[in-house]
C-alpha cells in the first residue's frame, strides 16, 4: 500500500477451536438490532444486525465485556498499541445482508483511527477502494478467524464494504475493536507483534 492508508491481513490469527467458541458465545450472549433509517422519503431496515461490546448505547443492544473477548481485546492491543474502547459487532445473516461503502471515522476525536475486524462464521468478500479512483477495487475474501487491521490514514483515503452475495447461505458476524482516543500501550511493530503472518494489503 502507498503512503495514505495501512490494512493488514492476518489469515486464521484466532485459530479455529477459540474462533469457533467465541462464536457459540456470541450466539447466546447477544441480543441484536436491526436499525431502521430514513432514506429519501421512506423507512428501510438496515440490511444487518448490530449489537454493542463494552459500550452502553441507547440506539443499540449492548452487553459487558466477558473473559473469552476481553482475552481476544488484549491480544490485539499488544499487537496493535492501540487501546480499545470498545466493540462494534454486525451480524450479517446471509448473503443478503451488507454494508454499503463507507469509512470508520465515527469517533471525532480520534483522526487516524486503528480499527481491528475479526471475522467469525462464514466467508464474505471485503472490499476496499481509495477515495480518489472509486473505480478501483481490492477485493479478497475473508474467512473464519480472518483478521484486519486498519490503520494510519485509511479512513482518511479509503473507503471499505461488504456486498451483497445471494450465493452465502450461512451467517457471518464481524467484531471491530475500536478506540475512543488515540491512547497507545506501547506498539512495538506490528509485524514482530503477529510473528511475520500480518500480510500488508496492496492497494496501490
Amino acid at each position: 500500500m502507498s503512503g495514505d492508508g495501512d490494512v493488514r491481513l492476518v489469515r486464521g490469527w484466532l485459530p479455529a477451536p477459540r474462533a469457533d467458541a467465541l462464536l457459540a458465545q456470541i450466539r447466546a450472549r447477544i441480543v441484536w438490532t436491526q436499525e431502521r433509517r430514513q432514506m429519501y422519503d421512506r423507512m428501510v431496515d438496515v440490511p444487518r444486525e448490530q449489537a454493542l461490546v463494552g459500550e452502553k448505547s441507547s440506539r443499540l443492544a449492548s452487553v459487558p465485556w466477558w473473559p473469552e473477548i476481553e482475552a481476544v481485546r488484549d491480544a490485539l492491543e499488544r499487537a496493535t498499541g492501540a487501546r480499545f474502547a470498545f466493540a462494534l459487532l454486525n451480524r450479517y445473516r446471509d448473503g443478503s445482508d451488507s454494508v454499503a461503502w463507507h469509512n470508520d471515522r465515527e469517533v471525532a476525536a480520534v483522526e487516524r483511527p486503528v480499527i481491528a475486524s475479526l471475522t467469525l462464521g462464514a466467508t464474505r468478500a471485503f472490499d476496499i477502494r481509495p477515495k480518489r479512483d472509486r473505480g478501483r477495487v481490492i477485493s479478497v475474501d475473508l474467512d473464519h478467524g480472518d483478521l484486519v487491521v486498519m490503520r494510519g490514514d485509511t479512513q482518511l483515503n479509503y473507503e471499505h464494504r461488504v456486498a451483497k452475495d445471494r450465493r452465502i447461505a450461512s451467517e457471518r458476524i464481524n467484531l471491530t475493536f475500536r478506540q475512543q482516543a488515540e491512547a497507545a500501550i506501547g506498539n512495538r511493530g506490528i509485524e514482530q507483534e503477529f510473528d511475520g503472518a500480518a500480510r500488508r494489503m496492496d492497494l496501490r
